[in-house]
């Protein structure tokens, strides 16, 4: 289709008043057509305007038509408001509707219990030292790898927190206290392996 078809086709819909919107927002021909045929005819603005003014008489017409359901809606609860106090009995029938009985499974889902998670070292707590390999777990004096051992604790041993938890030198440190003496023992290694392990009592 060529441009000065475009621009006749513009005109000829213009005076039908029926816009084409792809042909009007893609060709420039169409659009001058429809837009001077328009301004010919007496009318103000272009395609978008007339679509805009439609939009607006919907909206108008859907504001219209909810107002007029509003009352209608409260008419007729102010109706059946009227018949429930005229009528009591209706009302305390509808009212007192005996209720749907429900369902009840053949097969009861069973209750699963959750399963206690392990406490884990806290202060006042007691500890058993573990995976030690026959070596001694070794207290210190202050939680660094460089301070002096103050006790050793064997595997199987059990002690008791007194402080902590502090982080350094890469471990997790915790002051415990036992039959070897106090100190401060790492709580594992750098790979994992626990060596202090909670107990339930001291």
């Amino acid at each position: 289709m060529d441009t000065e078809e475009m621009y006749r086709r513009g005109i000829a819909d213009a005076e039908r008043g029926e816009p084409h919107p792809f042909y009007y927002q893609h060709y420039y021909q169409y659009r001058r057509g429809y837009d001077r045929a328009r301004r010919n005819q007496g009318l103000p603005g272009g395609f978008y305007d007339v679509r805009r003014r439609r939009v607006t008489r919907a909206a108008a017409a859907a504001l219209i038509l909810a107002v007029v359901a509003g009352g209608y809606w409260l008419w007729q609860g102010r109706g059946q408001s009227s018949a429930s106090a005229i009528n009591p009995s209706s009302a305390s029938a509808t009212t007192l509707a005996p209720p749907t009985p429900s369902r009840t499974p053949i097969f009861p889902t069973p209750t699963v219990a959750a399963t206690p998670a392990p406490a884990g070292l806290a202060i006042g707590g007691s500890a058993q030292v573990v995976n030690t390999e026959g070596a001694a777990l070794r207290s210190r004096k202050e939680p660094k790898l460089n301070a002096p051992t103050t006790a050793t604790f064997k595997q199987g041993d059990t002690v008791r927190i007194l402080d902590g938890p502090v982080e350094a030198d890469g471990f997790t440190w915790w002051r415990i206290e036992g039959a070897g003496g106090a100190g401060w023992s790492a709580q594992q290694s750098k790979e994992g392996l626990a060596w202090l392990e909670p107990v339930g009592g001291p």
